[in-house]
């Protein structure tokens, strides 16, 4: 099997929870989408949909703890909305598609 690399521009989509306990979008569906990762700066939890529902701090979410990174295997991207969860207002982190 041949693997081909392609090259994209990456966008940032760092930001910070706007409101403790309230899903809020990571990323706006995208058809173009090859991969995303996201890095969680803050101290508490931080919860990822990547399947277009809701995030919440609960299965089928992806749960980033504290200073971990996440990124999106090979061919796993999606083309749907990105939803991130944190409990506390202000939890930051830093995130990026292409």
């Amino acid at each position: 099997t041949t693997v081909a690399y392609t090259s994209s521009t990456q966008t940032s989509r760092s930001n910070t929870i706007t409101t403790g306990g309230t899903a809020q979008t990571l990323m706006a569906a995208n058809s173009l989408r090859k991969g995303w990762w996201l890095q969680n700066l803050s101290t508490g939890d931080l919860w990822v949909n990547r399947f277009g529902g809701t995030a919440s701090a609960a299965q089928p979410n992806i749960q980033i703890p504290s200073g971990a990174l996440y990124e999106t295997p090979a061919g796993g991207a999606g083309s749907t909305i990105v939803s991130i969860y944190g409990a506390t207002t202000g939890q930051s982190f830093a995130s990026g598609e292409w």
